[in-house]
């Protein structure tokens, strides 16, 4: 059983995302945050396994959680979603310490399989 951080500001599709991933991939729970400030306040509170983090918040870039959550444990998987999944957003992402990056347009079967895969 795991527990998987989600930092969006869409409360809607967040509170979906967690409801999906609780009942396919046997998360213990969800951390939810709806902004950059919201999240880090979690931070030190809030031990997780994963992290699903949204990179346009709108009071700053999610990538900035990535270095906090690095300092909880260096190997946590961190799933970056973006509106664009073009190369420059990827590679930003994945500059900032996310391991794997997804388009929110990605299917949920995708993001599934990576949050399995982060969470293993």
């Amino acid at each position: 059983m795991k527990r998987v951080l989600i930092v969006e500001d869409h409360a809607v599709f967040r509170q979906a995302l967690a409801c999906v991933l609780g009942r396919h991939t046997g998360l213990r729970e969800s951390v939810e945050a709806g902004s950059l400030t919201e999240a880090l306040e979690l931070l030190p509170d809030a031990t997780v396994d994963a992290a699903i983090v949204d990179l346009c918040l709108p009071d700053g870039d999610g990538s900035e959680l990535k270095s906090g959550l690095r300092g909880q444990d260096p190997g946590i998987g961190v799933l970056a979603l973006c509106k664009n999944a073009d190369l420059e957003h990827h590679d930003r992402a994945l500059g900032a310490g996310a391991t794997e990056v997804l388009s929110k347009e990605a299917s949920i079967e995708e993001i599934l399989r990576t949050v399995r895969r982060l969470t293993a």
